[in-house]
């Protein structure tokens, strides 16, 4: 899923999962700064609309972060070339996630 680099917000309209093991949020830019995080976490669903954050490092690589209602904040290092995607969490209770995962795009 190669991103323009031109676009301010090149995910705008995307949806993909990063499987990061048995954890796999799905992400929506619905928006250029409108995010829809959806996840099953302990057995809990979370469906959550955040404001979000996106630079271009280089083409296909992204920074985005944002912050959950929860008070999860999240920042990934996406690579749409090689379909990776690194995460840092520091979640609402001090804890850190920091998992490496795959990108898998979702049909529309």
């Amino acid at each position: 899923m190669p991103v323009p680099e031109t676009a301010s917000n090149p995910l705008v309209g995307k949806t993909f999962d990063c499987v990061f093991g048995p954890f796999t949020p799905r992400l929506t830019f619905q928006t250029p700064r409108r995010l829809r995080v959806q996840a099953v976490i302990n057995g809990e669903s979370m469906d959550d609309v955040v404001d979000v954050d996106v630079k271009t490092v280089r083409p296909d690589v992204l920074l985005v972060n944002w912050t959950e209602s929860n008070g999860n904040f999240i920042v990934q290092v996406q690579d749409h070339r090689k379909m990776v995607v690194h995460n840092y969490a520091r979640l609402a209770d001090g804890q850190l996630f920091c998992a490496e995962g795959v990108i898998e795009a979702v049909p529309a």
